[in-house]
């Protein structure tokens, strides 16, 4: 039953886009040119996920029952690590590693039996047969979810696998950050996906949203329920000051609070390079729980944006001395040809980023859009008698958007690591190809 699904989840576009080559308007031409539009968010996308889908009418079905939109996603990814001899006896040795970052298919759409609020699903699955190692999964279901509305004010509740909905860089479509990867502390006080129940709306005009959620994602572990822990968040935002998507104030407010696994918790973070092993590692020790307390502020005027966070985590750990962890991030970036990123008003959040003017490769109208940026941010998971180590990185950024589609990436990072009672040096060097619908 199980691979029924999955097999008839694939066949759908593929049925979608035959039978528009079965018409004489569909041409292999107007295919390839329109990858230069300016995407158009399908207003049947759901309010709490990425805009994604392009409005197009070879990768959509609609009847009168659903319908059904089909995106993609492929990051191809390039890391190299210089380290030091310090660094190497921290971590081992990490070699230039070629990989592909994610390679996503995102279907979603609405369920158009109920009329007046349709109901709206999602369900992404994300290949990395391509480098994924032995006897690990090819094939990953990340999300699928439901979105049932409540009316044009009664906001929504979302039911599935699915973000948290805490911390700007989870909230934000990782595909149209600032930088190749969010900074190494949102995935080590956070979990990417999760399985629960999430409450959210947005207030005053769209000036305010909140959401909060219960989660337990058991089902994917060998735990039970209670051993596997639970996890409550809640994150509000406001716009103190707004007048378009190029001249705002953002601030935000957001807490976490986990159970153990089996009676302990574990805080990892990468270097925010995905071929590197942890830095950061704190390996798993008695706890009765956590909370975290995050913190945003991010200021745009014009082409120019910054994005400061701050996430605190108190843990109650009796034997360890109850320690405290935290994080924090400080960044900008300037769109040399004057662009912005639009500003989510439904989910509190930088979003998707369009070239004014597109490059095409015949007939070109512009040279696209051009993006430098710089951070710095720092992880500490070192207090009491847990020593995790202490992670801080200072990077820079150039970003080419030859499109909504396209982008080609190269960061530039100098991370400094204190653990094991050594302090390790590395350098950086990242590159990254990427599409996206």
């Amino acid at each position: 039953m199980k691979k029924a699904l999955l097999f008839l989840i694939l066949a759908l576009p593929v049925c979608a886009l035959h039978a528009q080559v079965q018409d004489s308007t569909f041409s292999l031409k107007s295919f390839i040119a329109s990858f230069n539009d300016t995407a158009t968010v399908n207003k049947h996308e759901m309010a709490t996920q990425a805009p994604v889908v392009t409005e197009k009418h070879w990768n959509q079905i609609k009847t009168k029952a659903f319908t059904l939109n089909f995106g993609y996603a492929l990051l191809l990814d390039h890391n190299i690590l210089v380290q030091d001899d310090n660094n190497i006896q921290q971590v081992g040795k990490v070699d230039s590693k070629t990989e592909f970052r994610g390679d996503r298919f995102i279907f979603s759409g609405s369920l158009l039996f109920f009329k007046k609020n349709p109901w709206k699903y999602m369900v992404s699955l994300n290949f990395n047969g391509l480098d994924a190692p032995e006897g690990k999964k090819s094939l990953d279901l990340i999300d699928w979810n439901f979105e049932i509305p409540f009316g044009k004010r009664g906001g929504w509740i979302t039911i599935g696998k699915q973000k948290e909905g805490v911390g700007h860089e989870y909230v934000a479509p990782g595909t149209q950050g600032m930088f190749m990867e969010r900074g190494s502390g949102s995935p080590m006080f956070i979990r990417q996906r999760n399985i629960g129940i999430r409450y959210s709306n947005s207030i005053l005009d769209k000036r305010m949203t909140y959401t909060l959620g219960v989660f337990n994602n058991y089902w994917e572990t060998d735990n039970s329920f209670s051993d596997n822990g639970s996890q409550f968040t809640t994150r509000i935002t406001g716009l103190p000051h707004y007048t378009s998507d190029r001249d705002l104030m953002h601030v935000a407010v957001g807490f976490r609070s986990t159970q153990p696994i089996k009676d302990q918790l574990t805080y990892k973070a990468k270097p925010e390079a995905n071929t590197a092993p942890s830095f950061i590692n704190t390996g798993a020790f008695d706890a009765d729980g956590a909370s975290t307390l995050m913190l945003e502020w991010i200021g745009v005027r014009g082409p120019v944006a910054i994005v400061t966070e701050y996430m605190h985590t108190f843990v109650n750990s009796d034997p360890n001395g109850n320690p405290n962890f935290n994080y924090f991030q400080v960044g900008g970036g300037w769109m040399i040809t004057g662009e912005n990123r639009r500003y989510n008003k439904t989910t509190g959040n930088l979003s998707k980023l369009m070239p004014n003017k597109n490059f095409r490769f015949k007939n070109s109208e512009g040279a696209g859009a051009f993006e430098v940026a710089a951070r710095y941010t720092f992880s500490n998971a070192t207090d009491q008698t847990i020593v995790g180590g202490e992670f801080g990185r200072f990077t820079t950024g150039l970003s080419w958007f030859a499109n909504a589609h396209f982008r080609l990436t190269v960061n530039y990072g100098r991370g400094r690591l204190d653990r094991k009672e050594l302090i390790g040096k590395t350098d950086f060097w990242q590159f990254r190809a990427q599409f996206e619908l």
